[in-house]
């Protein structure tokens, strides 16, 4: 072979390998992307069956998942079925009162002599100590079942305070039946969780004697829109601690209206009237008598007794309440009017209150057209919880007056009038602390007409869930 020949023979083979190269390499690229796809669509198969065997799963779990909800909201437990249509809850409240007195000798003996009681003693009891379930029935349908534990004897033993099924089907409107609280004047519709002062102004303990207060046989019904709050009832005698009822055959008709101007927000005005008629009294008995605005001792000041000689009792005045922001004031009058027998003359009696408060951390009053009464104070920077907060503070003033005497029909039941000034500690929703002091002065009480009073000071632990 030449040289010519094999430099000939050199070159074909180099051009051969250069055309060859591409040609390779492309064969090879092509070949690693066609096994990159087959990866991935075969990765994608395996997502795609995790996905379905995770989906099946997450349905299995669902379908075993119970129907119950449990909340826990401010300590109080509520159970709830998935639907809303069941509700169970349980409530409870403590007022743990610890006070003393002071009078003077010749105080003391007038009282005495005026009323027949003792001298009046410091005294811590719980006042009120209260143990509940509630909830909803069928989604329309309420219920509540509540028992007083407190008192510690002063008042009473263990007792019904609530049982009762209210029907709420009908939008705006509550339908009530049971042993329960008719909804009756301004203070006394106003939970005592959430009450400015220890103890309710006397003309509203007075009010509610005769056809209201807690554990009455009730039938009745009350309708709010966004302004207004109506409510009627009629009434028989409380609920015996017992079971049955104590003095059955009492019959009442109680009713309450109220408007309020801006109940949501801004400034608020509330306008109200609450009354009730007796017609029939057991024994033909009324007695109306309050405690001088502080249980911790038992005695009463003043006592208007128509034992045996009561035919009917009528009980009306109008409410009025304002609230702006931190502050409320709210004032209540009524007159209870006694048609006697045996030819004696009727009497008409009276009481009321002005009261107003402040709160010194600047939270909001909030105001409850559902009940036509004020909620308690939330504090927005609650005490404790590592948050350094101060809870809310509030400062509040009561003057009353009560006048159980009509001298020219032979009744002299005193009369009452009491200064009252009061500091408030909200620590948290649960929490709260209340000090009172108490400057009260009796007059005419009794057939010789006896003047006396005295001074007291009260402290009052709360909790609630």
């Amino acid at each position: 072979m030449t040289l010519r020949n094999i430099l000939l023979a050199g070159t074909a083979l180099g051009a051969a390998t250069l055309l060859a190269g591409p040609a390779l390499a492309a064969s090879n690229t092509q070949a690693e992307l066609d096994a990159l796809k087959a990866q991935i669509e075969a990765l994608q198969r395996k997502i795609d069956d995790v996905e379905i065997q995770q989906g099946n799963r997450i349905k299995t779990l669902e379908e075993r998942k119970s129907d119950v909800e449990v909340s826990l909201k401010d300590g109080r437990p509520v159970f709830k079925t998935a639907d809303g249509n069941f509700t169970f809850g349980i409530t409870g409240r403590a007022h743990l009162d610890v006070g003393g007195y002071h009078m003077s000798d010749s105080d003391e003996t007038q009282m005495i002599a005026a009323t027949g009681n003792s001298g009046l003693r410091g005294n811590a009891n719980f006042r009120r100590a209260r143990l509940g379930f509630n909830g909803t029935l069928a989604k329309d349908f309420k219920y509540n079942i509540e028992f007083n534990f407190g008192d510690s004897g002063t008042e009473s033993n263990a007792r019904i305070y609530e049982v009762a099924l209210t029907y709420t089907g009908i939008e705006g409107t509550d339908i009530v039946i049971g042993a329960t609280k008719p909804k009756m004047t301004l203070d006394d519709s106003t939970s005592s969780n959430d009450i400015t002062f220890i103890e309710r102004a006397t003309a509203v303990n007075l009010a509610i004697t005769p056809a209201a207060g807690e554990a009455r046989m009730t039938l009745g019904a009350a309708h709010y829109t966004d302004n207004f709050f109506g409510a009627a009832y009629y009434t028989m005698s409380s609920a015996a601690a017992g079971g049955g009822l104590d003095d059955y055959d009492s019959s009442n008709v109680v009713g309450r209206l109220a408007y309020a101007t801006s109940p949501k927000e801004g400034a608020n005005f509330h306008f109200g009237v609450s009354g009730s008629h007796s017609f029939k009294l057991p024994a033909d008995a009324v007695r109306l008598r309050d405690r001088p605005e502080l249980r911790i001792d038992g005695s009463r000041y003043i006592d208007a007794n128509f034992a045996g000689t009561a035919d009917t009792v009528s009980v009306y005045g109008p409410e009025l309440a304002f609230n702006y922001g931190p502050f409320r004031a709210q004032g209540e009058y009524y007159r209870y009017d006694v048609s006697r027998l045996g030819g004696l003359s009727d009497v008409d009696l009276s009481a009321w209150y002005l009261q107003a408060s402040w709160i010194l951390t600047g939270e909001a009053y909030k105001y409850d057209i559902k009940k036509a009464a004020y909620s308690g104070v939330k504090p927005a920077n609650p005490f404790g919880f590592g948050s350094g907060g101060a809870g809310a503070w509030e400062i509040a003033a009561r003057y009353s007056q009560a006048d159980l005497n009509d001298t020219g029909n032979g009744v002299f039941g005193g009369e009452q009038r009491i200064i009252t000034a009061g500091l408030n500690w909200y620590v948290n929703n649960n929490v709260r602390f209340m000090l009172n002091y108490l400057d009260v002065d009796v007059d005419d009480r009794g057939a010789a007409q006896l003047d006396f009073g005295h001074q007291a000071v009260a402290l009052r632990t709360q909790f609630a869930f």
